[in-house]
């Protein structure tokens, strides 16, 4: 159910998640808030904030474009007018109208400053994952977000995906018996740290960037915590590029449920897949368990297309693709359109008084219930600067 309460829209960031910067596509977040339009749904005004003017600009282009192949009219109020202004956001906060909430797509290492800002300011925030680096930090954020009685969430799209979800319903019913180890194969290419994140690269790591999204799965198909974890990486090629980053990273967590075995899940991650690779990301999951075991390969999604310009392509029509409707237009659709709208329409039903925030602890990737993920990660970093020595995760 969406009510009929409009509500505002800002949009932290202008990479290539939210409009498609530096890919021949359009990222994920503009197509997501033109497709809730084209459905006839809710919505106000939408703000853009980004450090550079050039790059709202460009934002503005590509929404031009998907305003004329989806038959919407979503225009944006940008920040700043021009120049450069890394703290131009706080302007938009002042100046978007309530009820109104915030879409968080900056280099991790600056998701809790600019959410603690957005609540702060009264507005909903969703946040890109990972929620921040540090367990410190995400408390600061939970504790904010309960102080103002606001909604805060994690934009962990992958709940979504229904192979994921296939995967939750035959561990929930037990077909695989007691879990012993899951494995995570997850890559993306070269491109990705050289060009689309080299600005802030070297503050982050593919484990951080990528592995997030599957001990978050880990967490909500089999509601185990964390135990502990060790990582080790490998620097080699990006560093030969001056890049001080890893090119991979290989981390092991040990999981417990009440009242059950341990297992443990095996998460290998690298960022140096070539540029010729079929799929931007390249990645699969195994489980087994005691009674049998799930493969899901998430990158060969029963699609080839071979062109001479784009040589072979494997898309995943799940995530987010286009595709015709009735109208003679293009929709977007897939579970990561269906990660913003889900949010978008959590925050209408709030505001309208239909939910309430407690209601979306067990339903949604909440600041809370991302705090697994986030300890993870934390003892991962910790794990790789002490050598690969096990790190106990602090929930």
């Amino acid at each position: 159910m969406t009510g009929d309460k409009a509500i505002n829209v800002l949009v932290i960031g202008a990479g290539a998640y939210v409009s498609g910067r530096g890919t021949p596509g359009y990222g994920t977040v503009l197509p997501a808030l033109c497709e809730w339009q084209r459905r006839g749904l809710p919505i106000g005004e939408v703000f853009i904030a980004a450090t550079r003017a050039s790059s709202v600009r460009e934002a503005e282009t590509r929404l031009a474009s998907l305003n004329e192949t989806m038959g919407t009219d979503i225009r944006l109020r940008t920040f700043p007018d021009e120049g450069e202004d890394i703290q131009c956001y706080e302007r938009a906060l002042n100046e978007i109208p309530k009820p109104a909430c915030a879409i968080v797509v900056v280099p991790d290492h600056l998701h809790s400053r600019v959410a603690r800002d957005c609540l702060r300011a009264n507005t909903h925030t969703l946040v890109v994952k990972p929620l921040t680096p540090t367990v410190k930090e995400a408390r600061e954020l939970i504790a904010l977000q309960e102080k103002h009685g606001l909604y805060g969430a994690v934009e962990f799209h992958k709940r979504l995906d229904r192979a994921n979800l296939k995967l939750k319903e035959v561990l929930d019913k037990g077909k695989l018996g007691d879990p012993l180890y899951f494995i995570v194969e997850y890559s993306q290419r070269k491109s990705i740290p050289q060009e689309a994140f080299v600005s802030w690269v070297e503050r982050t790591n593919i484990f951080q960037y990528l592995g997030v999204h599957y001990v978050d799965i880990i967490y909500f198909a089999t509601g185990a915590r964390p135990v502990r974890a060790m990582a080790l990486g490998q620097k080699g090629w990006l560093k030969d590029q001056g890049i001080d980053t890893y090119d991979a990273v290989h981390g092991t967590i040990e999981w417990a449920r009440p009242g059950k075995r341990t297992f443990f899940s095996y998460i290998f991650t690298n960022w140096v897949d070539p540029e010729t690779t079929s799929g931007m990301s390249d990645q699969r999951i195994k489980v087994i368990g005691t009674k049998g075991r799930i493969e899901s390969d998430q990158k060969r999604r029963g699609i080839l297309v071979v062109t001479d310009e784009g040589g072979i392509e494997e898309p995943n029509p799940d995530f987010c693709s286009t595709y015709p409707v009735d109208s003679g237009y293009l929709s977007y659709q897939g579970y990561g359109i269906d990660s913003i709208h889900t949010f978008l329409q959590d925050v209408i039903e709030l505001e309208e008084g239909h939910i309430t925030i407690n209601d979306l602890e067990n339903l949604r990737p909440t600041f809370k219930d991302s705090l697994c993920s986030t300890a993870v990660v934390e003892a991962v970093n910790k794990s790789l600067a002490r050598d690969g020595s096990w790190v106990e995760v602090e929930l």
